[in-house]
């Protein structure tokens, strides 16, 4: 039986070798998302490095758990997108832009920057947020329009009550990183995103074709532990 251990050891590698790959191409940060979602709802995944690209990721799930999962991140909107902020836009030079342009990619920035730390809240899902910062005309400096912004926030159903009583010192946090922004032009959007498919009890019986496949590999296994045990020495008794 001691020899047969370590085989048994190799059953969840055996068995992980038939899992479906349901995402490439993530950053880790999107894995992880994308896995915290699948465990919420009951559906067993896991990371493992993308060889197609360095530093990506992949997330694999049973085959019988593949259309679940895919129905559950498309209810989530995941894996989202990674909003651009100044790293991104500023961090490699190119042509000379115009003032109109260079103004366009800080709002663009400073949209993606807000709405990354939105999105760090606990319970927020996603967040866009979107800027009216109008350039200031040196010819007529009183003619310009007051900056505005709005933000939408999907959230997790039983979230949403928290956030919106942090509505006000949202809007102050928005209004803080644009020069000019008043808070009361801050408008904030909270959505609730779709309900994940309620989670398995843990008592629950697995799928009968990946219990199949665990059988057949637990009886390759101890087929091979039953072989060797049963090879003595010559000398022995």
């Amino acid at each position: 039986m001691a020899r047969i251990a370590p085989a048994l050891a190799l059953l969840p590698l055996l068995v992980a070798c038939g899992d479906e790959v349901l995402l490439h191409r993530l950053d880790e940060p999107q894995a992880n998302q994308v896995l915290v979602a699948l465990g919420d709802a009951g559906v067993t995944a896991r990371k493992e490095r993308d060889g197609v690209e360095e530093g990506a990721f992949q997330v694999a799930v049973r085959p019988s758990e593949a259309a679940a999962a895919r129905s559950l991140l498309s209810a989530r909107d995941l894996p989202r997108g990674k909003s651009p902020g100044f790293g991104e836009l500023f961090g490699s030079p190119g042509l000379v832009p115009t003032p109109l342009e260079e103004h366009a990619r800080y709002l663009h920035a400073l949209s993606g920057e807000l709405g990354r730390t939105l999105e760090s809240i606990d319970g927020v899902l996603g967040a866009r947020v979107h800027l009216a910062l109008p350039v200031p005309d040196p010819l007529r400096p009183d003619a310009r329009r007051s900056p505005r912004a709005s933000v939408m926030l999907k959230v997790r159903p039983e979230a949403r009550g928290r956030i919106e009583s942090q509505v006000d010192g949202l809007r102050h946090l928005v209004a803080g990183a644009a020069d000019g922004l008043d808070a009361a032009s801050v408008a904030v959007l909270v959505a609730e995103a779709a309900a994940s498919p309620p989670a398995r009890s843990p008592g629950v019986t697995a799928p009968r074709a990946w219990l199949a496949g665990s059988g057949l590999a637990l009886a390759v296994i101890l087929g091979a532990g039953a072989l060797s045990v049963g090879r003595r020495r010559p000398d022995a008794p």
